[in-house]
């Protein structure tokens, strides 16, 4: 057989240390070994995993780079052109909102504020069971809306309950 060195040490010395050991020995050198190779095969896994992420996302950020570069002398070139041309931009925001403007201004609608009666049987508060008191039928006509002074529940005056 050839004279094959693993670590500075020959072959035939490890097979025969390996065979004088006693049985369960020979099983958890077994073991150890395989150990080892699963763990070398796992960090190794990771390892080129991880350089792949690595390489994906510099490739990734390069490319939005120059695709904000390339946008950036796209406009800096179109601004450029509309400029010395003095032709107006087609769709240019500016010019979308103005007519919009213009809408609201002619549809000028006055804001009436109406005041709305209250039920009178709608009288106790549907999670504490209090009455309500004068004050609170008040502020129900007045502002649409009223909390129980004992637990805080919201009323509305369509009866509907809101969240406190």
């Amino acid at each position: 057989m050839a004279n094959i060195n693993v670590f500075g040490t020959p072959w035939q010395e490890i097979v025969d240390w390996y065979l004088v050991q006693p049985i369960y020995g020979q099983i958890f050198v077994l073991i150890g070994v395989f150990a080892v190779l699963a763990l070398a095969v796992v960090v190794a896994y990771y390892i080129i995993k991880g350089a792949a992420y690595l390489v994906y996302y510099v490739l990734k950020g390069v490319y939005y780079l120059l695709k904000g570069i390339g946008l950036l002398f796209y406009k800096l070139f179109e601004g450029l052109y509309y400029l010395i041309s003095g032709k107006p931009k087609k769709d240019s925001p500016e010019q979308q909102v103005q007519p919009q403007a213009s809408k609201l201004i002619a549809q000028n609608i006055p804001i009436q504020e109406t005041i709305q009666e209250v039920h009178p049987e709608v009288t106790f508060c549907s999670e504490c069971g209090n009455k309500f008191s004068n004050s609170m039928f008040h502020t129900l006509s007045a502002k649409g809306i009223v909390y129980c002074i004992h637990c805080g529940k919201g009323f509305q005056t369509n009866s509907a309950t809101i969240e406190a």
